[in-house]
């Protein structure tokens, strides 16, 4: 009898998982977004699910892979369904991380800033407004928070520059 029939649903994850962390690709994924092995252990549920034809599926804190597909050949056939599921947790866990890595966040600041311009603030206005709500989310890297800060107030003014030239022009 082989190590499939004789293991349990915790064996099969306890497996997955060891290959998450110690596989050279998933071991330099995790490093790139600044996941450590641990976060594996004790932030990734894996759950053994029937799921309607679906092979896989995940939300950011659990990876459910289908039942009929795991089977001895699994890691050999159908891991790759493990990694894609892996890497949307890399994602959203590293995003949790850090704040910024969202696009979407920054664009919100970036617009929350040019409002402010738009609404007759100054560029020093905001920046003193708007800095120490962006410095909240880094953590002791001042050159980074300077860097993303100065490219965002950038983009702030640039959008407002193009507002007071159409609000101008539409006024001819």
């Amino acid at each position: 009898m082989n190590w499939f029939k004789k293991s349990s649903n915790n064996d099969f994850i306890a497996k997955i998982k060891k290959m998450l962390k110690g596989h050279p690709f998933t071991k330099a994924l995790s490093e790139y977004y600044n996941i450590s092995p641990s976060e594996i252990d004790n932030n990734l549920e894996i759950e053994i699910v029937d799921l309607d034809g679906k092979y896989a599926e995940g939300n950011g804190r659990l990876i459910r892979l289908n039942k009929k597909m795991v089977n001895e050949d699994f890691f050999t056939d159908n891991f790759h369904f493990v990694i894609h599921e892996f890497f949307h947790w890399l994602k959203r866990r590293s995003e949790d991380k850090f704040y910024f890595n969202d696009p979407e966040e920054i664009q919100s600041f970036v617009l929350q800033m040019a409002w402010e311009i738009v609404a007759g603030k100054s560029a020093k206005e905001v920046k003193c407004k708007m800095y120490p709500v962006i410095k909240s989310h880094f953590k002791n890297d001042e050159q980074k928070l300077n860097m993303v800060f100065k490219e965002m107030l950038e983009k702030a003014i640039y959008l407002a520059n193009i507002y007071e030239k159409e609000k101008n022009f539409s006024m001819i």
